[in-house]
Protein backbone atom coordinates (compact mmCIF):
# COMPACT_ATOMS: atom_id res chain seq x y z
CA UNK A 1 0.00 0.00 0.00
CA UNK A 2 1.39 3.35 -1.06
CA UNK A 3 2.93 5.55 2.21
CA UNK A 4 0.40 8.05 3.00
CA UNK A 5 2.20 11.96 2.81
CA UNK A 6 1.13 14.29 5.66
CA UNK A 7 -0.86 16.64 3.66
CA UNK A 8 -2.99 13.86 2.56
CA UNK A 9 -3.53 12.57 5.40
CA UNK A 10 -4.35 15.34 7.13
CA UNK A 11 -6.79 16.44 4.47
CA UNK A 12 -8.29 13.29 4.86
CA UNK A 13 -8.80 13.86 8.61
CA UNK A 14 -10.09 17.16 7.74
CA UNK A 15 -12.93 15.82 5.57
CA UNK A 16 -13.79 13.34 8.07
CA UNK A 17 -14.04 15.78 10.77
CA UNK A 18 -16.43 17.54 8.40
CA UNK A 19 -18.93 15.05 8.13
CA UNK A 20 -19.07 14.17 11.94
CA UNK A 21 -19.34 17.72 12.35
CA UNK A 22 -22.79 17.45 10.21
CA UNK A 23 -24.21 14.11 11.68
CA UNK A 24 -23.65 15.44 15.38
CA UNK A 25 -25.74 18.45 14.50
CA UNK A 26 -28.58 16.66 13.31
CA UNK A 27 -28.24 13.75 15.15
CA UNK A 28 -26.41 14.47 18.42
CA UNK A 29 -22.87 13.71 19.18
CA UNK A 30 -24.24 10.39 21.60
CA UNK A 31 -27.20 9.35 18.93
CA UNK A 32 -24.51 9.43 16.03
CA UNK A 33 -22.90 5.91 14.75
CA UNK A 34 -19.87 5.49 12.90
CA UNK A 35 -21.85 3.87 10.09
CA UNK A 36 -23.23 7.53 10.25
CA UNK A 37 -20.17 9.40 9.56
CA UNK A 38 -18.43 6.36 7.66
CA UNK A 39 -21.55 7.25 5.26
CA UNK A 40 -21.76 11.16 5.84
CA UNK A 41 -17.83 10.99 4.67
CA UNK A 42 -18.51 8.82 1.79
CA UNK A 43 -15.82 6.87 2.78
CA UNK A 44 -15.56 3.10 3.40
CA UNK A 45 -15.27 1.59 7.15
CA UNK A 46 -11.66 0.42 6.24
CA UNK A 47 -10.42 3.56 4.89
CA UNK A 48 -12.17 5.67 8.12
CA UNK A 49 -10.05 3.51 10.11
CA UNK A 50 -6.87 4.07 8.97
CA UNK A 51 -7.65 7.73 10.16
CA UNK A 52 -9.37 7.54 13.27
CA UNK A 53 -9.27 4.69 16.11
CA UNK A 54 -13.23 4.77 16.83
CA UNK A 55 -15.74 7.26 17.30
CA UNK A 56 -14.55 8.67 20.58
CA UNK A 57 -10.84 9.14 18.74
CA UNK A 58 -13.30 11.29 16.42
CA UNK A 59 -15.13 13.02 19.28
CA UNK A 60 -11.91 14.41 20.71
CA UNK A 61 -10.22 15.25 17.65
CA UNK A 62 -12.88 17.14 16.27
CA UNK A 63 -13.41 18.78 19.64
CA UNK A 64 -9.30 19.71 19.60
CA UNK A 65 -9.67 20.82 16.28
CA UNK A 66 -12.49 23.56 16.75
CA UNK A 67 -10.80 24.82 20.15
CA UNK A 68 -7.56 25.12 18.45
CA UNK A 69 -9.35 27.70 15.96
CA UNK A 70 -11.12 29.63 18.49
CA UNK A 71 -7.79 29.48 21.13
CA UNK A 72 -6.42 31.42 17.92
CA UNK A 73 -9.44 33.70 17.16
CA UNK A 74 -9.59 34.50 20.46
CA UNK A 75 -5.56 35.36 21.26
CA UNK A 76 -5.97 37.70 18.73
CA UNK A 77 -9.25 39.84 19.84
CA UNK A 78 -7.83 39.77 23.64
CA UNK A 79 -4.52 41.20 22.51
CA UNK A 80 -6.63 44.47 20.96
CA UNK A 81 -6.77 47.50 22.86
CA UNK A 82 -10.62 47.24 23.52
CA UNK A 83 -12.99 47.69 26.61
CA UNK A 84 -15.41 45.23 28.49
CA UNK A 85 -18.30 45.68 26.52
CA UNK A 86 -16.44 46.12 22.92
CA UNK A 87 -14.13 43.18 23.92
CA UNK A 88 -17.48 40.69 24.69
CA UNK A 89 -18.90 42.60 21.31
CA UNK A 90 -15.87 41.24 19.74
CA UNK A 91 -15.36 38.08 20.82
CA UNK A 92 -19.29 37.05 20.51
CA UNK A 93 -19.48 38.39 17.25
CA UNK A 94 -15.84 36.92 15.83
CA UNK A 95 -17.47 33.10 17.47
CA UNK A 96 -20.25 33.52 15.95
CA UNK A 97 -19.17 34.05 12.66
CA UNK A 98 -16.54 31.21 12.98
CA UNK A 99 -19.20 28.68 14.34
CA UNK A 100 -21.52 29.28 11.21
CA UNK A 101 -20.80 26.84 8.54
CA UNK A 102 -22.72 26.00 5.20
CA UNK A 103 -24.71 22.83 7.22
CA UNK A 104 -24.21 22.99 10.90
CA UNK A 105 -23.55 25.47 13.39
CA UNK A 106 -20.71 24.71 15.91
CA UNK A 107 -21.63 26.49 18.43
CA UNK A 108 -25.02 24.63 18.78
CA UNK A 109 -22.08 20.99 18.97
CA UNK A 110 -19.92 23.06 21.59
CA UNK A 111 -23.22 21.88 23.24
CA UNK A 112 -23.01 18.91 23.13
CA UNK A 113 -19.35 19.16 23.65
CA UNK A 114 -20.05 20.14 27.06
CA UNK A 115 -22.06 17.48 27.45
CA UNK A 116 -19.44 14.54 26.56
CA UNK A 117 -17.10 16.42 28.88
CA UNK A 118 -19.20 14.99 31.76
CA UNK A 119 -18.76 11.39 30.77
CA UNK A 120 -15.09 11.59 28.96
CA UNK A 121 -12.26 12.89 31.25
CA UNK A 122 -9.98 13.42 28.92
CA UNK A 123 -12.53 15.40 26.65
CA UNK A 124 -13.09 17.33 30.56
CA UNK A 125 -9.54 18.15 30.48
CA UNK A 126 -9.29 19.22 27.14
CA UNK A 127 -12.55 21.83 27.35
CA UNK A 128 -11.10 23.34 30.73
CA UNK A 129 -7.57 23.58 29.98
CA UNK A 130 -9.04 25.46 26.79
CA UNK A 131 -11.56 27.63 29.19
CA UNK A 132 -8.13 27.85 31.18
CA UNK A 133 -5.70 29.34 28.54
CA UNK A 134 -8.57 31.87 27.52
CA UNK A 135 -8.98 32.88 31.38
CA UNK A 136 -5.63 33.65 31.75
CA UNK A 137 -5.69 36.10 28.76
CA UNK A 138 -8.51 37.76 30.10
CA UNK A 139 -6.95 38.24 33.48
CA UNK A 140 -4.29 40.08 31.62
CA UNK A 141 -6.32 42.12 29.91
CA UNK A 142 -8.30 42.92 33.22
CA UNK A 143 -5.33 44.19 34.38
CA UNK A 144 -4.76 46.11 32.01
CA UNK A 145 -8.10 47.92 32.34
CA UNK A 146 -7.11 48.09 35.92
CA UNK A 147 -3.92 50.47 34.79
CA UNK A 148 -6.14 52.54 32.58
CA UNK A 149 -8.58 52.77 35.03
CA UNK A 150 -11.42 51.26 33.09
CA UNK A 151 -12.36 48.59 36.17
CA UNK A 152 -11.75 49.54 39.95
CA UNK A 153 -8.26 48.99 41.05
CA UNK A 154 -9.14 46.75 44.13
CA UNK A 155 -11.33 44.23 42.15
CA UNK A 156 -9.77 41.11 42.10
CA UNK A 157 -9.00 40.50 38.33
CA UNK A 158 -9.31 36.59 38.39
CA UNK A 159 -12.90 37.03 39.50
CA UNK A 160 -13.69 39.65 36.79
CA UNK A 161 -11.93 37.80 34.06
CA UNK A 162 -14.68 34.45 35.26
CA UNK A 163 -17.35 36.99 34.90
CA UNK A 164 -16.53 37.90 31.25
CA UNK A 165 -16.26 34.51 30.62
CA UNK A 166 -19.92 33.36 32.03
CA UNK A 167 -20.64 36.05 29.97
CA UNK A 168 -19.08 35.16 26.92
CA UNK A 169 -20.14 31.21 27.51
CA UNK A 170 -24.06 32.42 28.30
CA UNK A 171 -24.04 34.50 24.73
CA UNK A 172 -23.12 31.05 22.53
CA UNK A 173 -26.08 29.46 25.16
CA UNK A 174 -28.56 31.74 24.12
CA UNK A 175 -27.00 31.70 20.41
CA UNK A 176 -27.94 28.09 20.34
CA UNK A 177 -31.34 27.94 22.39
CA UNK A 178 -32.89 31.23 22.18
CA UNK A 179 -31.54 32.37 19.43
CA UNK A 180 -32.22 35.45 20.06
CA UNK A 181 -29.56 37.65 20.55
CA UNK A 182 -26.50 39.81 19.08
CA UNK A 183 -23.49 40.42 19.83
CA UNK A 184 -23.87 44.16 20.37
CA UNK A 185 -26.97 44.07 21.94
CA UNK A 186 -25.23 41.58 24.63
CA UNK A 187 -22.33 44.47 24.68
CA UNK A 188 -24.75 47.26 25.31
CA UNK A 189 -26.21 45.32 28.23
CA UNK A 190 -23.15 44.67 29.87
CA UNK A 191 -22.12 48.54 29.50
CA UNK A 192 -25.61 48.79 31.24
CA UNK A 193 -24.83 46.63 34.14
CA UNK A 194 -21.43 48.08 34.56
CA UNK A 195 -22.64 52.04 34.53
CA UNK A 196 -21.16 52.73 31.35
CA UNK A 197 -21.58 53.90 28.13
CA UNK A 198 -20.95 51.41 25.05
CA UNK A 199 -19.04 53.57 23.66
CA UNK A 200 -17.17 52.09 19.42
CA UNK A 201 -18.12 47.97 19.96
CA UNK A 202 -15.56 47.52 16.67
Amino acid sequence: MPKISDAHREMRRAQILDAAWRCFYREGVQATTMEQIIKEADMSASAMYRYFGGKDDIIFSAISASLSAVARLLELIVARDLGPAALVARVTADIEAFSQRENYNLAAIAMHGWSEAQRDERVRELIRGFYEGFREQLVARVLRWQAQEEVAPDADATEVAKALQSIILGYVVQMSIMRDVDPAGHARGLAALLGTRAGDLE
